[in-house]
């Protein structure tokens, strides 16, 4: 399972190691200044000592704990075994028996070389030994201070964390809040206007928002009024356009047209029925959701019949080849109107677009399989006719269909191959 990315603990994980980083570079920091500090004030001691105390050769003197002498060789044994002669003048000279940066110092050693003020040498150095500490120091064991410290730091990043994550809470609630209303938005609410959301930015988000989507519903609302509108006006023309062609068909009958005016007012017939179906299937999409019809009973089967009879015109001129396969004694129950305006534009996209071959309509049960097959020699036409409907989805008629199918929730499956067009739909 992918776990996605959380903006929240991406910004949480990142402050506690910001944190955590800064207060280690800054302990590590501290100590350096307090350790370098220590070295200058004792760096400072020696060199008043180098000024005001008087040696002479062959001997040194102890002061405080320091020792001066002026000659290098005059210095304890110690501190020449583990230092070279200085030669820089002020320039503070440390040694440290540790075993490991997590413990204090056993044993500590200095050495500095200073001039006095005529000029003669003095070499002044400190030795800290473990043994020589104070008891209620030498009483506290190393482990038992770092483990505190450990304690103390792990403490403090708890405390960090807890307060961003407080800080973070209080911040992630209206972020939330605005989530909820984002999702929570449709066509009655999205009138009123957004809650506070307690930050500008929030509030300035949710306005542009609100804003976004009620330019998209009124674009919509007005793509559905204009594709209402002009179906409806359309039923007019197209109604006087069938008026006239069957008023031409009976006046054939007593003074036969020729063969020329025949076919035109087929032609002309053929594309007011295609205009009224395809009117009707957008005056049905036009509507909204709460006017769809109610469920009824459906023979499947009568229907199937009945349109492949009404749209056999489609065929004529064409070598086709249409069989049916149905089963008369299965109802449905589904909306009549939707699962007529499918059957119609699917059965005559599959008529339109074969110009030889084969067309098989079956039905079982709430199922519907509508193939058409183009014959070997119209091969070449059927594949370049497919590769086109694919893309555009097998014609505006297919294109509305689809819709339709999708607003109930049927089943759909297309199979594309070459030569051959596959259509199911389930209305279950």
């Amino acid at each position: 399972m992918k776990i996605r990315p959380s903006l929240r603990i991406y910004f949480f994980a990142s402050m506690v190691v910001l944190s955590s980083a800064m207060a280690i570079g800054f302990s590590f920091l501290s100590v350096n200044y307090f350790i370098d500090g220590l070295d200058k004030g004792l760096n400072g001691v020696m060199l008043n000592l180098s000024q005001t105390i008087d040696v002479k050769a062959g001997e040194h003197k102890e002061v405080v704990g320091f020792n001066v002498a002026s000659r290098w060789e005059d210095m304890p044994s110690i501190i020449k075994q583990r230092f070279s002669k200085p030669t820089e003048i002020g320039l503070l000279h440390k040694r440290k028996d540790q075993s490991s940066i997590f413990t204090l110092p056993e044993n500590l050693f200095f050495v500095v070389y200073y001039p006095n003020p005529e000029g003669e040498p003095r070499y002044v150095s400190r030795i800290m030994l473990e043994k020589d500490r104070p008891t209620v120091i030498a009483n506290i064991e190393p482990e038992q201070r770092m483990f505190w410290i450990a304690v103390t730091g792990f403490a403090a990043i708890v405390l960090f964390a807890f307060f961003l994550f407080m800080v973070m809470k209080k911040i992630a609630k209206p972020v939330e809040s605005l989530r909820g209303w984002a999702k929570s938005l449709n066509q009655t609410n999205l009138q009123q206007t957004p809650p506070d959301f307690t930050y500008n930015e929030l509030n300035v988000l949710a306005t542009l928002i609100r804003s976004s989507l009620l330019s998209a519903h009124e674009s919509v609302e007005r793509e559905q009024r204009f594709l209402s509108y002009a179906s409806h006006e359309l039923r007019t023309p197209i109604s006087v356009i069938r008026s006239n062609v069957e008023l031409l068909n009976r006046l054939s009958e007593r003074a036969p047209l020729s063969d020329k005016q025949q076919l035109t007012l087929q032609r002309i017939e053929r594309a007011g029925l295609t205009m009224s179906d395809l009117t009707d299937t957008l005056l049905w999409l036009s509507r909204n959701e709460e006017q769809q019809s109610s469920p009824e009973p459906v023979n499947l089967a009568d229907k199937i019949t009945t349109l492949s009879t009404e749209l056999n015109y489609l065929l004529i001129a064409k070598h086709v080849n249409v069989a049916l396969s149905t089963q008369q004694e299965r109802l449905i129950t589904t909306d009549a109107t939707a699962c007529h305006i499918v059957l119609t534009n699917l059965i005559r996209n599959a008529y339109q677009h074969t110009q030889a071959g084969q067309v098989h309509i079956s039905q079982q049960g709430s199922k519907v399989t509508i193939v058409n097959c183009s014959a070997k020699d119209d091969a070449p036409v059927a594949n370049t006719s497919t590769a086109k409907h694919a893309s555009i989805g097998y014609g505006l008629g297919l294109q509305l269909s689809e819709k339709i199918i999708k607003r109930h929730g049927w089943v759909y499956e297309v199979n594309d191959m070459p030569g051959r067009y596959e259509v199911v739909v389930d209305f279950s």
